[in-house]
Parts: structure tokens; sequence; C-alpha cells
């Protein structure tokens, strides 16, 4: 029989030293300081859960979409007036060879692409429109031995803001779906001048308006609003969504529109209010992700609530009505940056910062149809 006794005690003995740093490794969170950086910035969004969110955004209402707005004909007619228009031949269809929806871009022209000198007008949309993806350029002609300089552009701020207006009520975006600035709004407007500087052999420079740039978000209307700030008692009405517009403006109308993303809003219909996250889920979630994605800490971390676009289930038994314009989710959208407000040094490697959303509804397994 062998006495282990002694030989316990011994391992017992030798284990003392250590316990305390035992202790310390079981109780110190590596994540704690991005943890606490998270849930600072989710907490004040939603107390202790999402449902009472969720249950707000459940009021929003979507009464517009780009498919039902959108008239090639009466779009064609405003953007190239008179002039002869070339339609791509792949218009023809909005599906694919195999009855797919077709994801690409119709184009109309006018003009010659490949001149350098010569006019050129394009418009570029999704041939299933529902998509929402626009593209439009206005390239007037160029004289290159004219050497005077470009006159300056007159129009205001607000002038080109109505003109921005006006090119997306032609083309169909739903003005409900554009948020209108508070009227106590210091910058009320999403304008800012396009300036060149120009100098001249006496080493003076003159300062010229090439164009207005107009930057305009995509949000909806939530009834009873979405969030009161307790600090202020502003009450935030409106939720960003996925989309937006670019535009550039000059006397002569918009010279150039993007619209990115702007799709048929449609609710997940897999989409249960009894999901909805806790803030404790939500944050450990946050944190998890930020530390795999390599985020240590956070200078300046913020959260704000968003409508994510997700797509629908190819297996759901009752499709929406634009499989590809995809579907609308609740969700959290954070950015965060590991780099201070001072001037990065030269030669210093910075890592860059993100944005990245997360769900309020945590999503079920899909039940699939009886084949």
């Amino acid at each position: 029989m062998f006495n282990l006794r002694p030989t316990v005690g011994a391992a017992v003995l030798a284990l003392v030293p250590l316990m305390p740093l035992l202790a310390g490794a079981q109780t110190n969170d590596p994540k704690a300081g991005l943890r606490s950086a998270v849930a600072n910035a989710v907490e004040p969004l939603l107390g202790s859960g999402s449902a009472a969110v969720v249950e707000r955004l459940s009021k929003v209402k979507f009464d517009g979409a780009i498919s039902r707005n959108f008239d090639l004909s009466r779009v064609t007619t405003g953007l190239f007036g008179r002039s002869a228009v070339t339609v791509a031949p792949d218009c023809r269809s909005a599906s694919t060879s195999v009855k797919e929806p077709d994801t690409g871009l119709c184009v109309v022209d006018a003009g010659n692409r490949d001149s350098e000198t010569g006019a050129y007008t394009v418009l570029a949309f999704s041939k299933n429109i529902g998509q929402g993806d626009l593209t439009f350029i206005r390239r007037p002609a160029f004289d290159p031995r004219n050497e005077a300089l470009p006159a300056s552009v007159k129009l205001t701020d607000a002038q080109a803001y109505q003109q921005a207006l006006k090119f997306l009520d032609l083309v169909g975006v739903p003005r409900s779906e554009i948020p209108v600035p508070p009227a106590d709004a210091k910058n009320p407007l999403p304008v800012r001048s396009h300036m060149a500087g120009i100098g001249d052999a006496k080493g003076g420079t003159q300062t010229v308006t090439l164009s207005k740039l107009v930057q305009l978000p995509r949000a909806f209307v939530v009834p009873g609003g979405l969030l009161r700030d307790a600090a202020t008692g502003i009450v935030l009405n409106h939720v960003i969504a996925p989309g937006g517009a670019t535009l550039t403006v000059t006397d002569a109308g918009v010279q150039f529109a993007r619209i990115e993303g702007w799709s048929d809003a449609q609710w997940d219909a897999k989409l249960d209010p009894r999901q909805a996250k806790s803030t404790a889920v939500l944050v450990n979630e946050i944190t998890d992700d930020l530390w795999g994605e390599g985020v240590r800490s956070a200078t300046n971390l913020s959260a704000l609530i968003s409508l994510r676009r997700a797509y629908p289930n190819p297996d759901d038994p009752n499709p929406p009505l634009c499989p590809v314009c995809g579907v609308l989710r609740p969700a959290l959208r954070v950015m965060v940056t590991q780099v201070g407000l001072n001037a990065v040094e030269a030669g210093v490697v910075a890592p860059p910062g993100m944005v990245r959303e997360y769900d309020l509804v945590a999503q079920t397994e899909a039940e699939r149809p009886a084949r």
C-alpha cells in the first residue's frame, strides 16, 4: 500500500504561492475595457433590452417604393429631352436565361462616349429597379482651345437641394423616405460647395465654385418618435435605413447622381418580436465580435439604431414580393475607431475604423416548407 498523504500535502503547499495568481487569472477579463465601452454606448439607447425599441420600429410604414414610381419613358424624357437615345439590347428583359431575376444594369445613353470633346449623357439603373441602384452622368461638350476659366456656380444651397429632390422625384425615390432637416438645425441642408483655387502669373488666386454636392441619407419616420435624449429632451423621429443618394448640381441642373441600395422596403416576414435581445446579450455579442476582428481598445465608440438589409430565406414558402431587394431587420449600428483625435505620426501603422451591424431580434431556425 502506498502512502499518498505526504505527497498530496506537498502538492498543496506548492500551490499556495500560485493561488493569488490563479485567482487573478480567473477574474481578469481581457475584454473588460472594450465591454465597458460597448455598454456605455448601448445602454442609453436600449435600457435593459431592445423589446421597446423593436415595438416602436414595428410601427414604421413603408408607403412608397421606387419600383412603383419609376417610369422609364418619363425619366428618359426628363433627362435626355429630345436627344436621340440608345437603349442597350439586354434591357428588354429583367430575367436571366434561366428565369431568375437579373441583378445587372440597364444602360441608356446619348452622344459619343469615346469622344474626348463631345457631349455625352448616360443613365444606368437596375433592370429590377426595386433593387434601387441608379447612376446618371451628364458630360458637356469640351473645347480644348477655350482657355477661359469656368464660370462660378451661382445657385444657392437651398436651390441645389431642391434640384436634387426634383431629380429623385423624377426617378421614383419616395419623398417620404428622405428625412426632412429639423427647423432649428444649425446646418439644415446636406449641401457642400465643390470649389477650386486657381493661381495666376502674379501670384494671386481666384476661387471658383464648380458645383454643389448634395448627399441625402435614407430614413423612415417612426410614429410617436424613436428615442428621446434625456439631457436635451430632443426627440429622434427617424430611423436610418440602407440606401443613399449623392448628386452634383450646377446652374444647368443635376450633372451627376448616384443612388445606391435604395431598394423597395419590406420587413423580414420571419421577424419575431418575442426574440428581442436583452442589452446584456447584445453587449457580449458586440464585444466578442469586435474582439474577434482585432479591436482591443475603443478610443471612440458609438452606436445608433438602424434598419439592416438582410436576405430572405430562399426556402420561405411565402417569399417577399421582391426577393432581390432584400428584407429589413431592426439593428444596432456600431462605429468604432482605435485611433485618438491626434494626428497619426508618419510611419506608424494605425488600425482602420469599423462599422458593424447587429440584429436587435434573434433569428430563429426557419421552418422548411414541405416538399
